[in-house]
């Protein structure tokens, strides 16, 4: 008779044991502070924020690149001043002033 007693107390303490595994910890909290509508919001500014970035690194690498040949430019017309005013000489010849 105590052989059956301690088997059953035994089988209830494990039928017992097993109740939280079966049922899990409970339904999940709520989220708090954000929805799942605001997070996406985010998500699709962060990345058009992320899209405008790079255009406007390309942007800034074009303007470098203009810049850099606008440079150069003047550096060579620097370096002949005398052909330059010969040619201002003729232009204000041809303009009849």
């Amino acid at each position: 008779m105590v052989r059956k007693t301690i088997w059953l107390f035994a089988f209830a303490a494990l039928l017992l044991s097993m109740i939280p595994v079966m049922t899990g910890c409970g339904p999940k909290p709520p989220c708090e502070g954000a929805t799942v509508t605001q997070v996406q919001s985010v998500q699709d500014e962060c990345a058009a924020a992320e899209d405008e970035l790079e255009a406007a690194r390309d942007d800034r690498a074009e303007l470098e690149a203009e810049v850099t040949a606008a440079k150069a430019e003047i550096s060579e017309l620097e370096g002949r001043p005398g052909e330059l005013a010969e040619q201002l000489e003729e232009l204000r010849k041809g303009s009849g002033r």
